[in-house]
């Protein structure tokens, strides 16, 4: 939001879109980033903090309940206040790629697709964020 109000685009404040993305693919799109406050709440809170406030509660999205730690604090890292200090698309895909070492999708495919030793529910939500 803030973004644009200083027409200000680059990779940079596309890695805070990609990490409020990636906190929506996490929620399975059942919630809202930022539900529950309007949108002239939250630029006012924008304009605080870049103004060298505090930085306000609702600014931070909460983790969510199938996010692993790591990935919740790659999720914090996009959404740093300096730009500069937010990570690259370069440095995510190196982080994401090193958390998915020795992960083959073939493999948890035939796992679910076999009759004698079906996944559960809960085990598929594993898989899932093990490949985020």
């Amino acid at each position: 939001m803030i973004v644009c109000r200083q027409r200000k685009y680059t990779s940079r404040s596309d890695v805070w879109s990609f990490g409020v993305t990636l906190w929506e693919i996490l929620n399975f799109a059942r919630r809202r980033p930022y539900d529950g406050v309007s949108d002239s709440q939250l630029v006012g809170q924008y304009v605080e903090l870049y103004a060298g406030g505090s930085t306000p509660g609702c600014l931070r999205l909460l983790q969510p309940r199938v996010c692993p730690r790591e990935i919740y604090d790659l999720l914090v890292e996009c959404w740093h206040v300096d730009d500069a200090r937010r990570p690259t698309f370069r440095e995510i895909h190196m982080f994401l790629t090193r958390k998915n070492m020795g992960y083959r999708p073939d493999d948890s495919y035939e796992m679910s697709c076999n009759h004698d030793h079906q996944l559960s529910g809960s085990d598929n939500l594993g898989v899932a964020v093990d490949i985020a």
